[in-house]
């Protein structure tokens, strides 16, 4: 795959996480009149009956093509390092769970929709942080820390916003945020480290002959 294509591919990493963050707190919650983002879970704003969910729905499908995209940036992008691969893979899988996941969303008032809720974002959260270990597996030095770190805190923080469901209060609002947080910065950052990867590699091969 051409070296301009893999970085337009990686780029769709960065501009999905912003794109998650400016479609739920940005879009979505100020939609809904009293929603506190501090307090409250973003799975709400993604509810059926919630307010901004017709706003947000059209966001999160872009979102989902940037976040595949990213993914098989990260897939082609590995130069043979099977672990980077199949973190590759994984992230590929993350973002088409997406679309599966969506037709399990939380309904506004029903409490009959949080098991197989639960049951969808489980599903993600594997993916999520076996697609994590393998990229650490697959780097050396900073990134791999980096990315060990950011999957602990991530991990955690999930954790403990849900043992403090079902809210409204700042521990959830707070903690379920830090988690997403520090998987969207991950992503952008492991963009941007193989974006620097390819193009040294490319340097010390030299122009195409």
């Amino acid at each position: 795959m051409p070296i301009e294509k893999r970085q337009a591919l990686l780029a769709a990493g960065p501009l999905s996480s912003l794109l998650y963050v400016a479609a739920t707190d940005g879009v979505a919650a100020a939609k809904w009149e009293g929603y506190r983002r501090t307090e409250q879970m973003v799975s709400e704003l993604l509810a059926v009956g919630s307010p901004g969910r017709d706003a947000i729905v059209p966001l999160l499908w872009i979102y989902t093509l940037l976040f595949i995209a990213f993914g098989v940036g990260v897939w082609s992008s590995t130069h043979g390092n099977r672990a980077l691969r199949t973190g590759g893979g994984l992230l590929i899988g993350y973002g088409l769970w997406n679309i599966a996941g969506g037709f399990f969303p939380l309904r506004l008032g029903d409490e009959t929709s949080v098991p197989l809720h639960i049951l969808a974002t489980n599903v993600q959260l594997a993916l999520m942080v076996a697609a994590m270990c393998f990229v650490a597996a697959g780097f050396h030095g900073r990134m791999r820390w980096y990315s060990i770190i950011s999957l602990v805190l991530s991990a955690v923080m999930g954790m403990i916003a849900f043992m403090a469901a079902p809210g409204p209060n700042l521990v959830l609002g707070i903690g379920e945020r830090i988690s997403i947080g520090a998987f969207l910065l991950w992503v952008a950052v492991l963009a941007v480290a193989l974006w620097k990867r390819t193009l040294s590699r490319q340097a010390a091969e030299g122009p195409p002959s």
